[in-house]
């Protein structure tokens, strides 16, 4: 059988390439299965015990008209737990693409005659331009569900943004940020708790893109572990460590403890300056950044242009879960079976270098472990005209 082409999976959502899934009557053999074909009228209670041998299931849909594919999908992922690739097989159009997706499958594959008529630019055109009028949960995916009555009301005023990306899914507005800005866009992780997100969908869409840490010598060994399983397990292939620089850390922080007397130049040694000289020269940034996360971020659109020195434009920063809320963050690291960083469940819900971070008592803000009772509560990496410095506002939720 010919292997599954995940690259195109992966890249696009959409697949044609010519893999052959077996029967359900391959189960009895009691081997892993690399794929299996499921009719529209299977019996799930025939294979539960099998899925954790079946790396991907093809459910068929012989007319686009039949959603009986849609209402396995559901089951298979909510009910029955599965996390190998699911892939919508057969007579389905553009249209039905965001739905499919909600409904748990990875993507679409079509036949050779089909995709002659609607190409992967048309299903992907599909998704970026689903109303969000009548179906916001299903058109940002993940996103805000709301009522359809809401939706009706809010649609009206946000689409009175000037935001190019609005109504994008997290997924659609990387690969368009990625395409419009390419070569000229970076994305910075703090290989926080939540940061396998981004890393995640980066490694679907572009596994090259810059990605920069700042290796700041004060992490959690917990944490450059981590770094180092991301890096592995996603394929990530153009990770690029930041240090400090090695006579500035000699000068001004010989014994290591300028943190406990100057924390705010401790973060602009260890973060703020290396950061601006890696990455000045980018056009655009990709960030973590939520909407729910501060009132300040109410309404951050997904594509932000920054003000730039003398009037002239700067930096781009590219939010792309920015409508996102914290369950649609666990939902993507449980869906995906991404690993956790290693000390979330030890109670650091916002985690940063060692010496500036402590646990997380229940009720507390998630920032509240960081720099806790010294009056700070950002490491300073905010673009300002143009350049990288430490912000007097003080927010909370964010990495950088």
């Amino acid at each position: 059988m010919p292997a599954l082409d995940l690259s195109l999976v992966s890249a696009t959502g959409v697949a044609a390439n010519a893999v052959d899934p077996s029967d359900v009557d391959a189960l009895s053999r009691n081997t892993d299965i690399e794929a299996l074909r499921l009719p529209p009228d299977a019996d799930l209670s025939e294979i539960v015990d099998a899925l954790p041998r079946i790396q991907s299931i093809f459910v068929e849909f012989a007319a686009f008209t039949d959603g009986r594919g849609f209402s396995l999908a559901r089951l298979l992922r909510l009910r029955h737990g599965y996390t190998g690739l699911l892939v919508a097989d057969g007579q389905l159009i553009p249209d039905q693409f965001a739905f499919a997706l909600q409904c748990g499958f990875d993507a679409v594959r079509i036949a050779d005659r089909e995709l002659a008529r609607h190409t992967p630019e048309a299903w992907d055109a599909a998704l970026d331009a689903f109303d969000l009028t009548y179906q916001r949960g299903y058109a940002v995916k993940p996103g805000p569900a709301t009522s359809i009555f809401d939706a009706r009301l809010t649609a009206m005023e946000e689409r009175k943004t000037d935001d190019p990306f609005f109504g994008l899914g997290a997924e659609a507005a990387l690969r368009r940020a990625i395409a419009q800005h390419d070569g000229d866009i970076f994305l910075a992780s703090s290989l926080g708790a939540d940061s396998a997100v981004l890393l995640h969908m980066v490694s679907r869409i572009r596994p090259d893109l810059p990605i920069y840490f700042l290796d700041t010598g004060k992490h959690f060994r917990q944490t450059l572990a981590y770094r180092d399983t991301l890096i592995e397990q996603l394929g990530l292939t153009n990770f690029i460590n930041v240090r400090p620089d090695r006579d500035e850390l000699i000068e001004q922080d010989p014994t290591g403890a300028l943190h406990e007397a100057e924390p705010d130049a401790c973060c602009a040694l260890r973060k703020v300056r290396p950061l601006a000289s890696a990455v000045g020269h980018f056009g655009a940034q990709i960030t973590g950044r939520k909407r729910y996360q501060t009132p300040e971020r109410a309404n951050m659109p997904i594509y932000e242009p920054l003000d730039g020195a003398d009037g002239e434009p700067g930096m781009v920063k590219i939010n792309p879960l920015g409508y996102w809320t914290a369950k649609d963050v666990t939902a993507y690291i449980r869906r995906h079976n991404l690993p956790p960083h290693p000390m979330f469940a030890l109670g650091y819900l916002s985690i940063g270098c060692q010496p500036c971070t402590t646990r997380v008592a229940e009720g507390e803000d998630p920032r509240a472990g960081r720099w806790r009772n010294q009056g700070k509560t950002e490491c300073g990496i905010h673009m300002v005209d143009g350049k990288w410095q430490p912000l007097e506002k003080k927010e909370t939720f964010e990495a950088f």
